[in-house]
């Protein structure tokens, strides 16, 4: 594979697609649980440095049977992760923890903004919590520097609380683009097609 133009990361799981298909990779036993830039790179030589597209989100599979649960990552996992994948221009966030994600948007500890092509965002509001007040620092300090989001397009379980659309309706000064609405979110799993189970 020549390189990699698509990762999609998921709790212990990552699926990487490039010009010559993709590749899956399963963890077990919660070993690729922690999203940083270990995640991407223990795979060398092949290259991920030119991803376009990432994908965070929690897997299908990892709530059956109990109470659905939002991916947490941290700061300094988040900041790793910006930091090897350099080229994005395309984020989607499912069923996360957000707050990491947007403190990191904003910018780094030398004061740069990461992800500096980033253009579009779409988020998917599950099971975890939408942060809006933070989102709309985060573009602003972007506008502000710059490197402006185009486009965000946010995707609730059910309709959002008035107080909600309030915050976000203030993401128009500073977005070219904003759609916001109930939705279904996707479903994040693979099947095997051997023997037809979840992997």
């Amino acid at each position: 594979m020549r390189g990699i133009t698509k990762a999609v990361a998921l709790e212990n799981a990552c699926i990487f697609s490039g010009p010559n298909g993709n590749l899956r990779f399963w963890c077990f036993n919660g070993t690729r649980g922690d999203f940083d830039a270990e995640f991407f790179t223990l795979i060398s030589p092949i290259s991920v440095l030119e991803t376009r597209e990432l994908w965070v989100g929690r897997n299908a599979k990892s709530h059956i049977g109990g109470s659905p649960k939002p991916w947490n990552q941290t700061v300094a996992g988040i900041r790793g992760v910006f930091g090897v994948l350099t080229k994005v221009e395309d984020l989607t966030i499912d069923s996360c923890n957000t707050v990491p994600i947007f403190i990191m948007l904003c910018q780094n500890e030398a004061g740069s903004i990461p992800l500096p092509g980033l253009r579009r965002s779409t988020i998917y509001v599950g099971c975890g919590d939408l942060d809006s007040r933070l989102l709309v620092e985060c573009a602003k300090a972007r506008k502000e520097h710059s490197r402006p989001l185009g486009e965000i397009a946010i995707i609730f379980e059910s309709k959002p609380e008035a107080k909600v659309t309030r915050e976000l309706e203030s993401l128009r000064e500073f977005v070219e683009e904003l759609d916001y609405h109930a939705g279904v979110n996707p479903v994040t799993r693979w099947w095997d097609s051997h023997d037809g189970e979840m992997r």
